[in-house]
């Protein structure tokens, strides 16, 4: 009887122990599996959004968290603009969405915290006037959330020159 009651607590240590390594190993692979997610729509937003903003040959908004472009369709023999799509970037209950003017409204990306958009003049100063901003930033900060308590962050930010802007 008591060799059977020592076998059974170094089996209940053993599997206690098995346990806890199990459920650590679980809380790791979760954390760097919601980090690779944010991470690839982060990725993949801002790859989209530099596409447009190098094509931008006006803004029509701007603020801190939503963004209204235009971006040339077509042009004459002679090179200038003959028509133009308007894309509209916003962030509505930490999903960032992209709307197109000729396709309609794509979500980029989920678990958004913060975003700033911010302007820049010819020269790399900063400025809140669109129509001599020649260049655009932006900065994502992506948060994933587990049980109310914060397990993945990434922060990502670029800066553009937009090409078609004079």
């Amino acid at each position: 009887m008591p060799e059977m009651l020592v076998a059974t607590a170094v089996g209940a240590i053993t599997l206690a122990g098995i346990m806890t390594t199990y459920v650590m190993s679980l809380k790791g692979f979760s954390a760097v599996s919601n980090y690779t997610e944010i991470h690839t729509s982060g990725r993949k937003t801002i790859d989209l959004f530099s596409r447009d903003m190098r094509a931008v040959n006006s803004i029509v908004s701007y603020s801190a968290s939503n963004l209204v472009v235009t971006i040339p369709t077509a042009f004459t023999s002679s090179g200038s603009v003959s028509s133009t799509k308007t894309i509209t970037y916003s962030v509505n209950r930490g999903a960032l969405y992209r709307a197109d003017s000729s396709t309609g409204t794509k979500m980029l990306a989920t678990n958004i915290y913060s975003i700033a958009f911010s302007l820049y003049d010819k020269v790399g100063a900063t400025t809140s006037v669109a129509s001599t901003a020649k260049g655009i930033q932006i900065d994502v900060q992506l948060r994933k959330r587990v049980i109310s308590q914060i397990q993945s962050e990434d922060y990502l930010s670029a800066r553009y020159d937009m090409r078609n802007k004079p």
